[in-house]
């Protein structure tokens, strides 16, 4: 059976905030502990079903150094879901959020998206609380926000699934 729903979904987030290994975790059940900085983009699928209907994520993973904006651009069209991440250890990652959403924003036509904030397995190392994170979500307009570990496997399937729940409501 055809999947009865397909979402492009473009990741936005600074560079080492996860945005690899939430992927790596959510498609293929597996966490690298090396971290290698994504070079240029990696794309892959993942087909769910939810009831009825069966959902098809094409996931665009482009490196989040400056470099790869043009490239980030080039991918983000016809892109009708996105995921902003940061990283919990890192201000400046949440900081960029707001960058984010604004190339979210230009890049794509209206895409519907969530806020994750990536590796909570590092709580004695948090430098953003929860409750921050829950008041940008909302300044952003995003869908949703989440905290997940793509390292301890907290919360990834549930990110998804209830984002395609949104997706398809």
């Amino acid at each position: 059976m055809e999947p009865t729903h397909r979402f492009k979904i473009i990741l936005y987030g600074n560079s080492a905030v996860g945005k690899t290994s939430i992927v790596n975790r959510y498609v293929n059940n597996k966490f690298e502990d090396d971290y290698i900085s994504t070079l240029g983009y990696n794309v892959l699928e993942k087909i769910i079903e939810l009831g009825k209907d069966k959902i098809s994520f094409l996931i665009f993973d482009i490196g989040g150094q400056e470099k790869f904006t043009e490239l980030r651009k080039q991918y983000s069209k016809g892109a009708n879901a996105a995921l902003i991440m940061y990283d919990i250890t890192d201000r400046d990652s949440f900081n960029n959020v707001r960058n984010w959403y604004n190339d979210l924003i230009e890049f794509t036509d209206n895409a519907r998206f969530i806020l994750i904030a990536n590796k909570i397995d590092l709580e004695d190392q948090r430098q953003v609380s929860t409750q921050e994170g829950e008041e940008l979500a909302k300044e952003i307009f995003a869908e949703g926000f989440f905290e997940t570990s793509a390292k301890e496997n907290i919360e990834v399937d549930n990110t998804f699934l209830t984002f395609a729940k949104i997706l398809i409501s």
